[in-house]
């Protein structure tokens, strides 16, 4: 009985420090309404970048686009453009600098 018993609560100690939520239990993060204004907002949005990544230059063009939009890692980026991660790192971290600097303050956060 006491082997039971200790291996229950050891079972229900061990439970408190993992990280298990059931699927029952997730919820959506807490979004806006989804609805007419919120469309007509994200398209505002996406225009807006869209114009600011086009101002950039070609390589830093290339480079959000394949690690933002195509959602490539730094090693395949550089595998592509030909260049080393540590160049890929940078080129990224200059672009979205840049594209911090052309953006509204509301679209930056």
């Amino acid at each position: 009985m006491t082997i039971a018993r200790n291996l229950v609560a050891d079972h229900f100690k061990s439970g408190r420090y993992r990280l298990e939520i059931c699927t029952a239990e997730l919820t959506e993060p807490d979004r806006p309404q989804e609805g007419p204004e919120r469309a007509v907002l994200d398209a505002m949005t996406n225009r807006t970048l869209l114009i600011a990544v086009r101002s950039l230059g070609s390589e830093q063009q290339e480079c959000v686009v394949l690690r933002f939009l195509h959602g490539l890692s730094v090693a395949e980026t550089a595998l592509i453009m030909g260049k080393k991660s540590g160049a890929i790192k940078a080129l990224q971290y200059r672009a979205v600098r840049s594209l911090a600097r052309m953006l509204p303050a509301d679209l930056q956060g």
